[in-house]
């Protein structure tokens, strides 16, 4: 199968995108026409309050090969991400931000896809414009992927990133709730290339997580994919026991060596004191893994669609399926379905 004839599909999220959203499609648009006879470009709206639906009714007439899902609110961009995996059918799918990612990358990825790599994905080449307090909390995530996951993620890596339909497959298997799209594609351990490029600022700057916003997701992480932090806790409770243990046996040793002992209040409330802050902390951090553990395993979806629109539909032969031979042992493609 040539590179033109593979079909690829492209997933953009969208989160009040609507003022940039037509040059994004149209310049997409044009670059999987040029490159590829069977293509579609996925649209998928994490609730805006913007005019991005109004905006995409113009499109689906003006484009083939164009799919709008709407969710029914903002669920957040890995969850609209995971809803965009779950519908395409191409045999390489392509993640990419409107607002960064260059449509120009996709022919040059999608080749090096083909080649056998499970992954490809992009790398900024700087973090200019980051805050300092965004650089360091980066390189702080990184070591903790590589010491507390197991993962080791490429510094500076982005969502945009070329997925052979065997990765696709295995991502979308995984349901956890806390969703990293760059966790996940590593963790499943195919073959990664990297593609180093320069970010677009279509909306004029980076748009960043707050604060508030990276800490919580670096917490979600740690949390639900490893049992390190429980683990700290317990040898820290540990040590704390053997400590008591060999006080006890020094205040047993001074009992009967010495003729009088002087009251030992301050000593008691420091014990004491230290006791209370070891079990509320060992509490705090199981409540925190049984919380998270209830979220992943209730029986809620990851995300609900309020509505999905397409264009028409153009393959350049219409008995054609998802055939890539890491495809058979998959679920049928919605293509498979309707036939």
């Amino acid at each position: 199968m040539s590179a033109r004839d593979c079909f690829v599909s492209v997933v953009a999220p969208l989160r009040e995108d609507g003022a940039i959203l037509s040059a994004f499609v149209d310049e997409t648009a044009a670059v999987l026409k040029a490159s590829f006879a069977n293509h579609e470009l996925v649209l998928v709206d994490d609730g805006s309050q913007d005019d991005t639906p109004e905006r995409v009714g113009a499109l689906l007439e003006r484009h083939p090969c164009l799919r709008y899902i709407r969710l029914s609110r903002s669920f957040g961009t890995e969850a609209a991400i995971a809803s965009g995996l779950d519908s395409t059918i191409g045999d390489f799918v392509v993640v990419m931000t409107p607002d960064t990612d260059p449509p120009d990358l996709i022919p040059e990825m999608v080749d090096l896809a083909r080649s056998g790599i499970g992954t490809v994905y992009g790398v900024r080449l700087d973090r200019r414009g980051d805050p300092f307090w965004l650089r360091a909390g980066a390189a702080a995530f990184y070591f903790l992927c590589a010491r507390l996951l197991g993962v080791r993620l490429p510094k500076n890596s982005t969502h945009f990133r070329v997925l052979s339909r065997k990765t696709v497959n295995a991502v979308t298997r995984i349901k956890d709730r806390n969703r990293y799209l760059r966790v996940l594609t590593a963790s499943v351990g195919y073959s990664a290339r990297a593609v180093p490029y320069q970010p677009l600022a279509r909306h004029g700057r980076p748009r960043h997580k707050t604060f508030r916003e990276s800490l919580g997701l670096a917490v979600n992480l740690v949390v639900t994919q490893s049992t390190h932090p429980l683990r700290l806790v317990s040898w820290l409770g540990l040590g704390a026991s053997l400590v008591n243990l060999v006080y006890l046996l020094y205040v047993g040793a001074v009992y009967l060596l010495k003729s009088k002992v002087a009251e030992g209040w301050t000593t008691l409330s420091l014990q004491v004191g230290g006791m209370f802050f070891l079990v509320f902390l060992i509490l705090s951090v199981m409540a925190e893994y049984l919380g998270r553990l209830m979220e992943e395993t209730g029986e809620r979806p990851l995300y609900h669609v309020q509505e999905e629109r397409s264009s028409n539909v153009l393959l350049a032969d219409p008995e054609r399926r998802n055939v890539v031979a890491e495809s058979e042992a998959a679920p049928p493609s919605r293509l498979e379905k309707a036939g």
